[in-house]
């Protein structure tokens, strides 16, 4: 059965269109569009209503990494807090075909959530690529990742 990777990012669908080259093969859950989508764009976001956006988007999540055809998914919500993340990382850990859940941001922006994640994925920032052909990193070697891209820049 094959895994796909869980990408979860600060930006908008206009950033990761202009970013990469085969965003047919990944299933994009936008937390704007979903709000809308359910009809809750200009209702006052309550318990009751934010646990409704939530169940949608975690059987969004669910049924996307059981899609045969998906490289893998990729979470947009510009609201992403501490919690939020830490509820979706440990959603993803249950589910079998999530391989890893990554962080997707430009290059020393939100620092503060790189620790939550196994790895953090930079957008390319020459030309478009397919997000498969992008490089990861752990955490902890993000400093030394920093220090080579000056040295050769």
């Amino acid at each position: 059965m094959r895994s796909v990777n869980l990408y979860i990012t600060f930006d908008d669908r206009n950033k990761i269109k202009k970013s990469f080259l085969n965003l047919r093969k990944y299933l994009i859950i936008s937390v704007k569009e979903v709000v809308e989508k359910l009809g809750f764009a200009d209702a006052p976001i309550d318990d009751c209503v934010s646990f409704i956006i939530n169940q949608e988007i975690l059987k969004m999540i669910k049924d996307g990494s059981n899609g045969r055809n998906l490289l893998g998914i990729v979470y947009l919500n510009e609201d992403l807090d501490n919690e939020i993340i830490r509820e979706i990382i440990y959603y993803a850990e249950d589910l079998k075909n999530v391989n890893k859940v990554i962080l997707l941001t430009d290059i020393d922006d939100h620092e503060e959530y790189y620790e939550l994640f196994e790895e953090v994925m930079f957008y390319p920032s020459l030309k478009k690529v397919h997000i498969v052909e992008c490089q990861t990193f752990p955490p902890e070697l993000i400093s030394q990742v920093k220090i080579d891209n000056d040295l050769y820049i």
